[in-house]
């Protein structure tokens, strides 16, 4: 099953790098090294552009050596398992890595060291001064928040200075702290509004660094991952919080075919895989723009596969079924109890801070809806039961609160093509399905969906 989502996006560390001249007829980088504690079979997972690209496999006595290809002008990588690492990686790159746990200490030598060695001062810079500090930097006013969060950064870029790097990587990692600085900018209301409370009144010109961005750059896309999230962010907002609504895909796929820069067409394309799904009427239109977007064969291929699984499970067609999921009751429910009223069935987990916004939208659309014959049917995807149901008790949710009998790898989360969270469904009484995509519940138009008057 395709990993399940949320829709909370959080204040990350982000870490691009820059490009560098490679050297004629070498296409990869090695690496090595030693850690002071192992376990057998043990292998450390290699990311490069938020994906896995490559297990490293770690001997016995905790040594390890591997061939790095270099597939791009991206020159960063993230080496996690058992500590995560940033690595500068290129064709020139032949370093050696010694990592110990107790007391924590990370050495770095060879060809390329000092790029690396730059890179893991500027992560934990970045986390000490800014992440770890974000309830106190971001609860600031606005101004102030600039001011001292501009400063901050100014350090690291003295930090930068005092290495000798070539003027290429210099000016890819200075743009590195610019992009963040911009990423800080965006994040700030939320995470003022999530502690003070309140929204935060912004000067006019707040955004003044952000809206001089080109975010259609092909280079910079490829080659640096802060200008790569702020190009998410810029574009996904365009379909906002419910990915459901046809006006809004069809405005986005319609902007982002004006982008001259092939590989953030492809990007989002990729992306837009996981919003065909069943109860979507745009997706035929999704399928079209991946194929004329997108080379990567199987992402075409699982987009084609997604396209057909949403023709079974089109509205009208029998619902797939989920048996005896254990009650807060502490008995069992199964669908086949349920026919007889129209389900609105939410899908969630305890750990999800979106779903309990939702769950909380939609205790008001019980109370509107009280007296209909709808049964509000919640289903949590969870490991934990004992967290489940403290959570339901003492948030006090209504109606028929269930938790899924495998978790993620519910055979019923799984034929409904469950892929983020908060989801939620429409169920007729008859058992047959109206939307496995449904209205959220402080959608305008649920009340008319669920009566089955739109």
């Amino acid at each position: 099953m395709k990993k399940i989502i949320t829709t909370l996006t959080t204040l990350v560390l982000l870490a691009p790098c820059g490009a560098q001249s490679l050297q004629k007829g070498k296409d990869y980088g090695v690496i090595s090294g030693k850690l002071d504690f192992s376990m057998p079979n043990q292998k450390m997972r290699l990311i490069h552009n938020d994906k896995l690209f490559k297990e490293i496999a770690v001997g016995n006595d905790g040594s390890f050596r591997d061939t790095i290809p270099v597939i791009n002008n991206d020159h960063t990588y993230y080496l996690e398992d058992p500590i995560s690492l940033s690595l500068y990686i290129d064709n020139k790159t032949n370093i050696e890595i010694f990592m110990s746990m107790q007391p924590f200490k990370v050495t770095v030598s060879g060809a390329q060291a000092e790029q690396t060695q730059y890179l893991i001062e500027r992560d934990h810079f970045f986390k000490e001064k800014i992440s770890d500090a974000y309830n106190t930097l971001f609860l600031q006013e606005p101004q102030e928040f600039k001011k001292n969060i501009r400063a901050l950064l100014g350090e690291l870029k003295t930090k930068l200075e005092s290495y000798n790097f070539d003027n290429e990587f210099l000016k890819n990692q200075q743009n590195w702290i610019d992009y963040n600085y911009v990423y800080a900018l965006i994040k700030y209301p939320d995470i003022y509004k999530f502690f003070i409370r309140k929204e935060v009144e912004l000067p006019k010109d707040f955004y003044a660094e952000r809206d001089a961005i080109d975010f259609d750059n092909a280079q910079e896309f490829e080659r640096n991952e802060v200008y790569r999230t702020l190009v998410k962010i810029k574009y996904f907002e365009q379909i906002g919080e419910n990915p459901n609504n046809p006006e809004r895909i069809d405005n986005f796929i319609k902007l982002i075919s004006t982008l001259k820069s092939d590989n953030i067409r492809a990007y989002f394309a990729e992306n837009l895989v996981l919003l065909i799904k069943p109860g979507n009427t745009e997706n035929k239109k999704i399928l079209n723009f991946i194929l004329h977007n997108v080379k990567d064969k199987k992402v075409i291929q699982d987009a084609k596969e997604a396209y057909h699984k949403t023709l079974k499970l089109a509205p009208g067609k029998p619902a797939p079924l989920f048996t005896n999921y254990e009650n807060a009751q502490g008995g069992t429910t199964s669908l086949t109890d349920l026919k007889g009223k129209r389900l609105y069935v939410s899908i969630w987990t305890t750990w999800c801070l979106p779903c309990k916004t939702k769950l909380a939208d939609l205790r008001v659309l019980q109370e509107k809806l009280k007296g209909e014959n709808i049964e509000f049917v919640s289903i949590a995807i969870e490991n934990d039961k004992q967290e489940w149901r403290e959570m339901v008790k003492k948030r006090e949710y209504k109606g028929v609160q269930l938790i899924a009998d495998k978790a993620s790898e519910s055979q019923f989360i799984k034929e409904c093509d469950i892929t983020q969270i908060p989801t939620f469904l429409i169920i007729d009484e008859k058992g047959r399905i109206v939307s496995l995509n449904a209205p959220q519940p402080s959608d305008p138009d649920i009340e008319k969906v669920l009566k089955g008057k739109k």
